[in-house]
């Protein structure tokens, strides 16, 4: 354990020296958090969980990817570099321009993620996280509807962020988050809900031109990792009093990801060929019509694990290794790492941050980018983006059609 909190002692120091730890506008930066809380953190007390038989070359492989994708993204600063400088903490004004049209936009995605979250609480025969099972229900009646969820989320968050950006008191702003925060905790999933308060605090830092210390962004992303425990806690079906399950579930999130990455090395090749690129059919077919499994579900039937919930998260390391073996191990950080602040360093230099829209869609694709680390990148992209891309569009395409009818 001393070595892992040495190493990540000196990697951190790097990664704020060369890209700054308080930029989560940053896919990279965030990603890098993302690795090392839901995934690396869990080699700190693996020994706690003896009965899962964690190999030495398991290990090796969630310090070399760990390293690999800072490896990339400094590749990617190097290049990017002869271009143009880095920005380590985008400067917008965002409140600035905040008008009319941009306001009722934003209340009218509240009220279309209101009307998708209806429907699906209508279909669902009742609000999720009041009935019994939550785990498995929340399962069970998402199927042929997770483009409505994904669909309400994303008109949730932007109409959100957008009222966030206007002119008007902190309660009435804390007001709307509260509501907003329960609708989308109503599905039963907690991350989508607790990530928007980080959403939240970003756009308060580039509305009110403040930069959160080191300090305070340790403090509310603990807090937030404490919610996500204590929520997931409350929607199991074991049998025990809510500190045991909660100090069970602190230690047993971040573990997960390495034994679910372990599985997958055990099961292939050894008991089924890979699958070169299956898992992206998979995927892909979620976009057509009907109940598709994700590809964390069908592995999770291919390998016969039983357990309550949905899909196993065998992390976009996983996904590259049942995929392209270990050549999909080796360049997969280097990727993710080099692509995530190559997209950056572009879209900064690129896009108006000024423009609430744009600064809203890099929020949340860097936020999308990080969960690559746990669910895998045609997950995400099939999942997340897709939808993203459709909502941010129809975002400028009704402010456009606002300034030609007014």
């Amino acid at each position: 354990m001393v070595f892992q909190i040495l190493f990540s002692g000196v990697v951190f120091y790097f990664i704020n020296k060369v890209f700054s730890l308080k930029n989560l506008f940053n896919p990279l930066v965030f990603i890098l958090i993302f690795h090392f809380i839901f995934f690396y953190v869990g080699l700190f007390y693996k020994d706690m969980y003896s009965h899962v038989k964690i190999e030495s070359f398991t290990i090796f492989l969630i310090n070399y990817s760990f390293i690999s994708i800072l490896t990339g993204g400094i590749l990617s600063r190097y290049i990017m570099q002869k271009f143009r400088p880095y920005v380590r903490f985008p400067i917008v004004n965002a409140s600035l321009l905040i008008n009319n049209k941009t306001t009722i936009v934003g209340f009218m995605f509240l009220i279309l993620g209101l009307l998708c979250t209806l429907n699906y609480i209508i279909s669902a025969g009742g609000i999720i996280i009041f009935m019994e099972d939550v785990e498995n229900t929340r399962i069970i009646t998402r199927k042929g509807k997770g483009l409505t969820i994904q669909l309400a989320i994303n008109f949730f968050t932007y109409g959100l962020l957008t009222i966030l950006m206007i002119k008007s008191s902190t309660p009435f702003k804390l007001l709307f988050l509260i509501i907003v925060c329960f609708f989308v905790l109503s599905f039963g999933n907690r991350g989508p809900a607790l990530f928007l308060m980080v959403f939240a605090l970003y756009i308060y830092q580039s509305v009110n031109k403040v930069e959160f210390s080191l300090k305070k962004i340790a403090i509310y992303g603990f807090v937030i990792f404490c919610l996500m425990v204590l929520f997931g806690s409350l929607r199991t079906n074991y049998d025990a009093d809510l500190l045991s399950l909660f100090k069970a579930r602190f230690a047993w999130r971040p573990f997960v990801n390495i034994q679910n990455f372990q599985f997958v090395i055990d099961y292939f090749p050894s008991k089924h060929d890979y699958l070169y690129g299956y898992t992206y059919i998979v995927d892909l077919l979620m976009l057509t019509p009907g109940s598709h499994p994700n590809s964390g579900t069908y592995l999770k039937d291919l390998m016969g694990l039983q357990f309550d919930g949905g899909s196993i998260t065998p992390s976009y390391l996983g996904m590259s290794y049942v995929n392209f073996g270990v050549m999909g191990l080796i360049f997969s950080p280097l990727l993710l790492g080099f692509i995530s602040n190559t997209f950056y360093e572009v879209y900064v230099a690129k896009r108006n941050l000024n423009k609430p829209y744009n600064l809203i869609l890099l929020i949340l694709i860097s936020f999308n980018f990080a969960s690559i680390v746990s669910s895998g990148i045609m997950t995400v992209l099939v999942q997340n983006i897709s939808v993203l891309a459709l909502v941010h569009f129809l975002f400028i395409i009704l402010i456009k059609l606002l300034k030609k009818v007014t």
